[in-house]
């Protein structure tokens, strides 16, 4: 049985047997949490309707909304959950309490964010009849001033419409104070005028831009005195006994809530239910001894799987200390598809990568001294033919001592470099740099070398290509890469060198015509001291250890390096490295 099942099987027993304590601490408490959420219930619910209805009223919708649900939610200690009338969930306090949303009760609260038709002088004081008013249609002149008193706005159903646009005039203020002036978008009163002095004055921008609006609506004022005309003309008023007349303020209601509603916020609905927060006190000692068991089987089975652990990882244990003593070869049984047998395999490809290294470390040497060998020999040689009087001293032979000793010091030079690189020691200047530039440098550096050699050395970098990199690194790999490519080029051959930003990459390509490189050994490319024609690399003097060395700075810049080539058409060194905006 693996080490998963084991566990999942002990996580499985204490889940069944937690379940059923649960569900017996349920059954207790149930009828205690019912209670307590219905007191509550009848405690706060005129509360938390008022709170919400005031919200709308004041901000004429219903964003940011979930702030006070959530603020009365931890007050009163209820789960509230506030939807449309369609039934769309605008904000549940247990949801944004970031835990699961728990049962209602089935009865809905209504809220109505409609703003109370204000008081008004009763009757019509000029004498005006209605339908006269409605017909001109008459729209306020100056919403927030005094009140008129031509023979117009002296009746009863024209201030109505005037407050009514004083209160979408407010809105429409409030939201641009809050666009303009980072204000809370909230009028500061539940009547009319709705709004402050205070409000009225912060912005006159804001005030006259709101005020214009509201009232070059023509259609809205029109629509208030239709619905006026329909109610009153339909015979819904009742007459006053001592006028005659017929008494509007039913149609004035209507109108004014009509009016107001394509302004105002949406009706909600409100439900109401316990949270469902239980103190540990309420479980009492049925719940104490239910902990204790569960504690005693948890331990049982953690003892028991333990036992089946500790071997492997012992056998783990000892492989690593041999492994650390210098036994390359210690592995340890892998069998089986458990946890355990996967750290195992794990274990036994790092000892195997350990193993390798180590050849590979063996190899270098045996490669340094290989390519050190020949050349001291041949420098002993000479020595001592000129000690024993057999080579006669020239020019021409001191030169070509001289060359030798040359390259044992660049073989040791580049490994000093390899070995700093490796070790992560090697040190970079990173600064803004032009690649463009630096590539154009190290051509015109590499000129008279290409020309002697009989080759073509072109260069296309039209446009300055930015890249944070140490620049003298930089002209290490383009010296590196262009004496590659000028040694591997037959005369008539050429090189281009060509600088592009491709994808927001800073791309270098450096192309020969030379020899080229075989498929098989492309992979080995950038392995210390590979050649792929020892006896050419030789002659011109080369360390095997130049590529290598590239691939390293390339890396440490956080770019790539690729190599295409096909023989005896040439061969392609690509690097990139990421890219900068340029200097101001």
């Amino acid at each position: 049985m693996s080490f998963r099942l084991q566990v999942f099987l002990l996580v499985m027993l204490v889940a069944a047997t937690a379940i059923g304590a649960t569900a017996w601490l349920t059954l207790n408490l149930t009828s205690r949490e019912v209670t307590d959420a219905l007191e509550a219930q009848s405690r706060h619910r005129a509360e938390i309707v008022a709170e919400i209805q005031r919200y709308g009223l004041r901000h004429g919708n219903w964003p940011g909304v979930n702030v006070l649900v959530n603020d009365l939610s931890k007050r009163t200690g209820l789960h509230i959950r506030v939807q449309t009338e369609e039934d769309e969930v605008l904000v549940d306090s247990d949801i944004e309490a970031k835990r699961a949303s728990g049962p209602v009760q089935a009865i809905a609260y209504g809220i109505d964010p409609l703003p109370a038709r204000p008081a008004v002088p009763a009757g019509n004081p000029a004498g005006v009849p209605l339908a006269v008013i409605a017909k001109t249609n008459p729209i306020p002149r100056d919403l927030f001033g005094p009140t008129p008193t031509d023979r117009f706005y002296g009746s009863a159903a024209a201030l109505v419409l005037r407050q009514a646009a004083q209160y979408r005039t407010g809105l429409i203020l409030m939201r641009c104070l809050h666009d303009s002036k980072g204000e809370e978008p909230t009028l500061s009163r539940d009547q009319a005028p709705w709004v402050t002095p205070a409000q009225l004055a912060t912005s006159p921008t804001c005030l006259r831009g709101a005020t214009t609006k509201v009232l070059n609506d023509k259609p809205w004022f029109q629509g208030y005195w239709n619905s006026l005309i329909r109610c009153t003309g339909s015979g819904s008023g009742v007459k006053n006994r001592a006028t005659g007349s017929r008494n509007t303020g039913a149609c004035l209601d209507l109108a004014f809530h009509d009016t107001v509603s394509t302004s105002s916020a949406t009706p909600l609905e409100l439900y109401l239910g316990g949270r469902g927060t239980v103190s540990v006190n309420e479980f009492g000692r049925p719940a104490v001894a239910g902990a204790v068991g569960l504690l005693l089987l948890a331990l049982a089975g953690t003892f028991l799987i333990a036992r089946q652990v500790s071997r492997p990882v012992r056998r783990l244990t000892g492989a690593s200390i041999l492994l650390a003593a210098g036994h390359l070869d210690a592995r340890v049984r892998d069998e089986g598809r458990s946890e355990l047998s996967h750290l195992s395999r794990s274990f036994n490809t790092m000892a195997r990568a350990v193993q390798d290294s180590e050849e590979r470390q063996r190899r270098l040497i045996a490669d340094v001294a290989h390519e050190m060998r020949t050349p001291l020999s041949n420098l002993r040689g000479y020595l001592e033919g000129l000690s024993d009087g057999v080579i006669e001293p020239s020019r021409e032979l001191f030169a070509s001592l001289h060359e030798e000793t040359m390259l044992q010091g660049r073989i040791l030079d580049d490994m000093q470099v390899l070995a700093l690189a490796e070790a992560g020691d090697l040190r970079y200047s990173r600064v803004p740099s032009d690649l463009a530039e630096l590539v154009s440098s190290s051509v015109t550096a590499h000129r008279a070398v290409a020309a002697e050699a009989g080759i073509a050395l072109t260069l296309d970098a039209p446009a300055p290509v930015w890249v944070e990199a140490d620049p003298d690194r930089l002209r290490q790999v383009l010296g590196n890469l262009l004496t590659n490519a000028i040694r591997y080029t037959d005369a008539g051959g050429r090189v281009h060198v060509h600088v592009r930003e491709e994808d927001r990459t800073a791309v270098l390509r450096v192309q020969d015509s030379g020899v080229g490189i075989a498929a098989s050994d492309l992979p080995h490319v950038f392995e210390r001291f590979w050649r792929a024609d020892r006896t050419r690399q030789r002659a011109t003097g080369g360390t095997g250890l130049g590529l290598t060395i590239v691939h390293r700075i390339v890396t440490d810049h956080d770019g790539r390096i690729e190599v295409k080539s096909l023989p005896h058409l040439g061969t392609t060194f690509v690097v990139q490295l990421p890219l900068i905006l340029p200097l101001a």
